[in-house]
């Protein structure tokens, strides 16, 4: 496995990977096409619509709407910044497998049958984070199921496999398409849209820290809210 996926207090949802192109900030005329460069500070996004093609991260194409003060990070990650410097933001990605133990330091992974059932009853099942139950909603105008993950109260992190930037997380799944992991850091919630493309598991992952604003949380799901996926 190259390079991981995961979310930061400090740099929401970050990634290591390759990539290069020098930052810019690309029109919200349109709706334009979302071929943002790869920066891992962001490059800003002008207020407007964008389609976002599918690609090793998503299976559909889909168009979203972005206020003033957004960034695109590592060209995929789209992310609001207040200043009190809390994030707020969300991804895309295809989750095929999920690690056994989110916290075992064993790189088992398990292979999720199609259908968003499956995926939530094996997120809800795997040992580590706190999950909620499921609520069926929509995204995008399509049928979704929507789960919380948080790292529990209490829980002793010291042990797990993973520790960012000095902070340790839980290791919730594998994206096979795009070669990348999601960790769950404690003091942030991260909410799961769950779609079901022709059997395939499109996930929507938000996230935002405990300290941020209801402002700010709000913007977010208005975000969400604007996401339309293409037939």
């Amino acid at each position: 496995m190259n390079a991981r996926l995961v979310v930061t207090a400090a740099v929401l949802l970050g990634l290591a990977a390759c990539g290069g192109d020098p930052p810019r900030t690309m029109s919200g005329a349109g709706p334009r096409t979302a071929d943002f460069a790869y920066d891992d500070t962001g490059v800003p996004i002008e207020p407007g619509t964008y389609r976002v093609p599918r690609s090793p991260w998503s299976a559909v194409d889909f168009t979203v709407r972005f206020p003033q003060g957004w960034t695109a990070q590592y060209g995929h990650v789209y992310a609001g910044t207040t200043s009190e410097k809390t994030e707020h933001g969300f991804y895309a990605v295809v989750v095929d497998e999920i690690f056994a133990d989110a916290c075992h330091r064993s790189e088992v992974v398990k292979k999720v049958a199609p259908g968003t059932d499956a995926l939530v009853a094996a997120l809800r099942h795997q040992p580590g984070p706190r999950v909620s139950k499921p609520v069926r909603t929509t995204i995008g105008g399509r049928p979704a199921v929507r789960l919380e993950l948080r790292v529990p109260k209490g829980l002793d992190l010291g042990g797990c496999r993973l520790t960012l930037d000095g902070v340790d997380g839980l290791q919730i799944w594998k994206s096979v398409p795009a070669d990348k992991y999601f960790v769950l850091l404690p003091d942030s919630v991260y909410t799961a849209h769950i779609v079901d493309v022709d059997g395939r598991h499109q996930v929507f992952l938000s996230s935002y820290r405990t300290a941020t604003s209801a402002a700010d949380r709000a913007e977010l799901q208005q975000v969400l809210d604007s996401i339309r996926i293409d037939s």
